[in-house]
């Protein structure tokens, strides 16, 4: 019997250090990981979440990378960052990319991160502006060749206003807000951050209409060419976020207030527009159909023939199928 025990007790000696030695030799490969630098423009957005959340976890540098983010006023904005070499990854609204492809042909899609429907028009009372038809005649701003200059147009013709009968008054993003609350303009076509902010120091003199008619813009990562060749960075990023979306399924509250905080959002607007926004990381068919439209606003708004492009060519799904190939639903 004594001999049995000390056989048994070898065994499970052995069995113990194999076991400890697998899962050190596991953490020795994990640590080993040389971690990869990536550079990232952002719009602070909801719809930004995921890498929010990614950041906050822990979720890039279980990755092996190393992030720097900074944020700009829109994500036309942070793609121009991209295009200088400021920055190798934007996230970007589905038109503004379109709008840059004509300058830059080497930007790419890498994925879909997030759909958002909380674009707004917002006007003030004192100009005599209390219902849609009031803004004929107006000075109407918005930003050119983003969301809100393409869903300024939709909200119009929705409501049968040409847009030659409005006084659409180009101004940058980052001035939105000031631009209607100053009174520099009468109304404002407007990302929903924007919209909300304006909405909240105009007060009782302010009116607001939903401009998208539920109508969604991908929100983009999209990078050059030039990193797809070396994808190892993009595949990191995106099992990262595929990390993030995970845990915002199994712990939305926490996330919303990751969201909130590493954002730097105001709690009441992300509270307004959470259900609108929908956060996750896909290629799908309606992301084509969607940049062929914007692409041929464009081109009748330009006056310009409309050839589309095969914005096929301007995807890059490999990093996303490697990493998580149900995402990716593109017929081709």
């Amino acid at each position: 019997m004594t001999g049995h025990k000390t056989i048994s007790l070898l065994a499970l000696l052995v069995v113990s250090i194999l076991v400890t030695g697998g899962c050190q030799s596991l953490e020795e490969r994990t640590s080993k990981i040389t971690p990869l630098k990536l550079s990232l423009a952002i719009q602070a957005v909801p719809h930004s979440g995921l890498i929010a959340i990614a950041d906050d976890k822990g979720f890039f540098k279980e990755s092996g990378l190393e992030v720097s983010i900074k944020a700009y006023p829109s994500g036309l904005s942070a793609l121009e960052a991209v295009c200088r070499g400021e920055a190798q990854m934007a996230t970007t609204a589905d038109i503004a990319f379109v709008g840059k492809t004509n300058e830059e042909p080497s930007l790419r899609i890498v994925a879909s991160i997030g759909l958002s429907t909380g674009n707004k028009i917002v006007a003030r009372k004192d100009r005599n502006i209390l219902k849609p038809s009031d803004l004929k005649g107006k000075r109407v701003g918005f930003s050119p060749n983003t969301t809100c200059d393409y869903f300024l147009d939709m909200f119009l013709l929705a409501n049968t206003i040409p847009r030659s009968e409005v006084n659409a008054v180009s101004i940058p993003p980052g001035r939105q807000v000031e631009a209607v609350v100053s009174g520099e303009v009468d109304a404002v076509s407007a990302f929903d951050v924007y919209a909300y902010e304006a909405e909240k120091r105009l007060g009782g003199n302010g009116v607001g209409w939903a401009a998208q008619n539920y109508l969604g813009y991908h929100w983009l990562l999209a990078v050059k060419e030039s990193l797809t060749r070396s994808p190892e960075p993009i595949k990191r990023f995106l099992r990262a976020l595929v990390k993030a979306e995970k845990f915002l399924l199994s712990h939305e509250d926490e996330a919303k207030s990751i969201v909130t905080r590493n954002l730097g959002l105001d709690p009441g607007f992300v509270q307004q527009v959470w259900d609108k926004t929908t956060i996750n990381v896909t290629l799908n068919q309606s992301l084509l159909t969607s940049l062929d439209n914007f692409a041929g606003w464009k081109m009748n708004k330009e006056g310009k023939p409309r050839n589309l492009p095969n914005y096929l060519n301007y995807i890059y799904a490999g990093a996303l199928d490697e990493v998580d190939h149900k995402a990716d639903t593109i017929f081709r």
